[in-house]
């Protein structure tokens, strides 16, 4: 679109795409998205080394926005996590080797994870002191089925306490509506508290929240949820970093990545006209972004 305004950058995760990691790249750059989120397990299941993946994107033009999940991070027991450290300097290791500068840790799911929001701010800051030394920055992530940080608001309480900064936060659509938030929630957030923006729609089911996610999710305004409210709102307040399409979709894996990326593309695309449109009849201060697609 041209509007005249800033564009902010496209962003497609990989496990959103089957196929191969090289397949995924070259769908998701051929659906002219600008970067990618990288699921680590498809990095580990290409055979490609980091080094020659950081090389594929660069040629296609792909920034790798951020490298993903770091799992069991907070709240976990204060005996393993020097473990914990051990296991997050491995991932920063590889994203050195990938170029990449950010990694997604998300909030603890696990039965035995600690009810103390104390010892989770902790842990997310001794981790940001970790990715600072080498020049990297740890996105906090709820889980709409975290053990004790499962809503936005719980992930902002521990990054606010965190006050690290090298740590900010991550919201994503589908775990803020099927979490039960909505954009009053956002609202209470400070402005630019969103460091990063994953969208994905879903049909509303009667389901298990980690069944639906894993398996129902759809690009945005091909379910049933109200993405445009929430995404207009952390516009207004800011937000200047990608739109990232984090789709989990056995239905899409199993057909050709390069379809699913163009549709994702489109639909992106659609969505943007949107926001642009909502920002124009209701205006909050500042224009909604274009969208570089």
């Amino acid at each position: 679109m041209s509007t005249g305004m800033a564009v902010l950058k496209t962003c497609m995760a990989t496990v959103s795409l089957g196929g191969s990691l090289d397949q995924k790249l070259d769908a998701i750059a051929a659906a002219g998205f600008d970067g990618i989120e990288l699921l680590d397990d498809d990095l580990n299941r290409s055979g490609i080394t980091p080094a020659e993946c950081a090389k594929r994107c660069a040629d296609l033009g792909l920034t790798i926005d951020l490298y993903q999940p770091f799992r069991r991070a907070e709240g976990v027991p204060t005996d393993e996590f020097g473990a914990v450290l051990t296991r997050f300097r491995h991932h920063l290791g590889l994203m050195d080797a990938l170029g990449a500068s950010s990694i997604l840790v998300v909030s603890n799911t696990d039965d035995d994870a600690d009810p103390s929001r104390d010892l989770s701010v902790t842990q997310l800051a001794a981790l940001a002191d970790v990715a600072t030394e080498h020049g990297m920055t740890v996105a906090f992530e709820a889980l709409a089925w975290g053990t004790h940080i499962s809503r936005v608001t719980d992930a902002w309480d521990a990054v606010r306490r965190a006050a690290h900064p090298s740590l900010y936060l991550v919201v994503d659509t589908f775990h803020l509506l099927a979490g039960g938030e909505d954009t009053a929630d956002l609202e209470r957030l400070p402005d630019g508290a969103v460091g990063f923006l994953q969208l994905a729609d879903a049909p509303w089911l009667d389901l298990d929240v980690l069944s639906w996610s894993r398996g129902h999710r759809c690009f945005p305004d091909e379910g049933e949820m109200d993405l445009l409210t929430p995404v207009s709102s952390v516009l207004a307040a800011g937000y200047a970093g990608p739109l990232s399409l984090e789709i989990f979709n056995p239905g899409f894996r199993e057909r050709p990545p390069h379809e699913v990326a163009l549709q994702g593309a489109a639909a992106l695309e659609r969505f943007a006209e949107r926001l642009q449109g909502a920002a124009t009849a209701h205006p909050v201060g500042t224009s909604a972004p274009s969208v570089g697609l």
